[in-house]
Protein backbone atom coordinates (compact mmCIF):
# COMPACT_ATOMS: atom_id res chain seq x y z
CA UNK A 1 0.00 0.00 0.00
CA UNK A 2 1.48 3.28 -1.08
CA UNK A 3 0.92 5.89 1.71
CA UNK A 4 1.41 9.68 0.63
CA UNK A 5 2.72 12.61 2.48
CA UNK A 6 -0.67 14.07 2.55
CA UNK A 7 -2.25 10.67 4.08
CA UNK A 8 -0.13 10.62 6.77
CA UNK A 9 -0.61 13.83 7.90
CA UNK A 10 -4.40 13.58 7.68
CA UNK A 11 -4.13 10.44 9.26
CA UNK A 12 -2.19 11.93 11.94
CA UNK A 13 -4.52 14.94 12.12
CA UNK A 14 -7.58 13.01 12.60
CA UNK A 15 -6.36 10.46 15.57
CA UNK A 16 -4.94 14.23 17.75
CA UNK A 17 -8.55 15.46 17.20
CA UNK A 18 -10.00 12.15 18.19
CA UNK A 19 -8.09 11.87 20.95
CA UNK A 20 -8.28 15.70 22.31
CA UNK A 21 -12.07 15.81 22.06
CA UNK A 22 -11.96 12.49 23.99
CA UNK A 23 -9.92 14.49 26.74
CA UNK A 24 -12.15 17.67 26.87
CA UNK A 25 -15.42 15.62 26.77
CA UNK A 26 -15.89 14.08 29.92
CA UNK A 27 -16.30 17.67 32.27
CA UNK A 28 -18.45 18.93 29.32
CA UNK A 29 -20.58 16.12 29.84
CA UNK A 30 -21.08 16.66 33.33
CA UNK A 31 -21.80 20.21 33.19
CA UNK A 32 -24.43 19.79 30.26
CA UNK A 33 -26.14 16.85 32.12
CA UNK A 34 -25.90 18.45 35.64
CA UNK A 35 -27.42 22.09 33.82
CA UNK A 36 -30.29 19.91 32.19
CA UNK A 37 -30.95 17.86 35.47
CA UNK A 38 -31.09 20.83 37.95
CA UNK A 39 -33.02 23.03 35.33
CA UNK A 40 -35.55 19.77 35.10
CA UNK A 41 -35.50 19.75 39.16
CA UNK A 42 -33.77 15.96 39.24
CA UNK A 43 -30.85 15.19 40.69
CA UNK A 44 -31.42 11.63 39.51
CA UNK A 45 -30.15 12.75 35.89
CA UNK A 46 -26.57 13.12 37.50
CA UNK A 47 -26.27 11.20 40.06
CA UNK A 48 -24.16 8.96 38.18
CA UNK A 49 -21.80 11.88 38.56
CA UNK A 50 -21.65 12.33 41.95
CA UNK A 51 -18.62 11.47 44.00
CA UNK A 52 -19.10 8.53 46.75
CA UNK A 53 -19.44 11.63 49.47
CA UNK A 54 -20.54 15.19 48.44
CA UNK A 55 -20.02 18.81 50.28
CA UNK A 56 -23.36 20.47 49.60
CA UNK A 57 -24.81 23.85 51.12
CA UNK A 58 -28.78 24.61 50.51
CA UNK A 59 -29.41 27.82 52.18
CA UNK A 60 -31.84 27.76 54.69
CA UNK A 61 -31.64 23.84 54.67
CA UNK A 62 -28.51 21.66 54.85
CA UNK A 63 -24.37 22.32 54.77
CA UNK A 64 -22.36 19.58 55.18
CA UNK A 65 -20.74 16.28 53.54
CA UNK A 66 -23.38 13.54 52.36
CA UNK A 67 -23.02 10.37 50.78
CA UNK A 68 -24.16 9.96 47.01
CA UNK A 69 -27.55 8.76 47.83
CA UNK A 70 -28.17 11.65 50.85
CA UNK A 71 -27.15 14.01 48.19
CA UNK A 72 -29.85 12.27 45.92
CA UNK A 73 -33.01 12.68 48.59
CA UNK A 74 -31.54 16.50 49.64
CA UNK A 75 -31.09 18.18 46.48
CA UNK A 76 -34.93 16.40 44.71
CA UNK A 77 -36.53 17.87 48.61
CA UNK A 78 -34.80 21.17 47.83
CA UNK A 79 -36.16 20.87 44.34
CA UNK A 80 -39.59 19.65 45.96
CA UNK A 81 -39.84 23.47 48.27
CA UNK A 82 -38.11 25.62 45.16
CA UNK A 83 -39.34 24.39 41.85
CA UNK A 84 -36.75 25.32 38.74
CA UNK A 85 -38.88 28.09 36.41
CA UNK A 86 -34.74 28.07 35.14
CA UNK A 87 -31.43 26.96 35.36
CA UNK A 88 -28.26 28.27 32.95
CA UNK A 89 -24.28 27.74 33.71
CA UNK A 90 -23.09 31.33 33.18
CA UNK A 91 -19.78 30.55 33.40
CA UNK A 92 -17.24 27.16 33.67
CA UNK A 93 -13.63 27.24 34.88
CA UNK A 94 -10.73 25.26 36.35
CA UNK A 95 -7.76 25.94 39.31
CA UNK A 96 -4.43 25.04 39.29
CA UNK A 97 -5.11 22.15 41.22
CA UNK A 98 -7.22 20.66 38.27
CA UNK A 99 -10.26 20.53 39.98
CA UNK A 100 -13.12 22.39 37.63
CA UNK A 101 -16.33 24.11 37.63
CA UNK A 102 -19.04 25.67 36.99
CA UNK A 103 -21.17 28.64 37.99
CA UNK A 104 -25.29 28.99 37.51
CA UNK A 105 -28.30 30.81 37.89
CA UNK A 106 -31.38 29.56 39.47
CA UNK A 107 -34.42 30.65 39.17
CA UNK A 108 -37.34 29.47 41.29
CA UNK A 109 -41.25 29.58 40.80
CA UNK A 110 -41.43 32.47 42.89
CA UNK A 111 -39.10 34.71 41.09
CA UNK A 112 -35.93 34.11 43.56
CA UNK A 113 -32.58 33.41 42.20
CA UNK A 114 -30.06 31.46 43.60
CA UNK A 115 -26.24 31.33 42.46
CA UNK A 116 -24.81 27.94 42.14
CA UNK A 117 -21.51 26.56 41.57
CA UNK A 118 -20.54 22.95 40.96
CA UNK A 119 -17.06 21.70 41.56
CA UNK A 120 -15.80 18.25 40.02
CA UNK A 121 -12.42 16.85 40.19
CA UNK A 122 -10.97 14.14 38.35
CA UNK A 123 -11.04 10.69 40.30
CA UNK A 124 -9.66 8.24 38.40
CA UNK A 125 -10.38 8.45 34.92
CA UNK A 126 -13.87 10.34 35.78
CA UNK A 127 -14.47 13.92 36.22
CA UNK A 128 -16.75 13.59 39.27
CA UNK A 129 -18.92 16.02 41.10
CA UNK A 130 -17.40 16.96 44.86
CA UNK A 131 -19.22 19.79 45.88
CA UNK A 132 -22.64 21.67 45.00
CA UNK A 133 -23.56 25.01 46.59
CA UNK A 134 -26.92 27.30 46.02
CA UNK A 135 -26.43 30.95 47.09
Amino acid sequence: MNVTKSSKFALITITISLLLMGFARPTQDIFSDFESAIAGGNANKFAKYLSSSVELELPGEVEGIYSKQQTIVIMNRFFDKYPPSSFKLVHRGSSASGSKFAVGDYTTGEEKTFRVTVFVKKQGELYLIQEIEFE
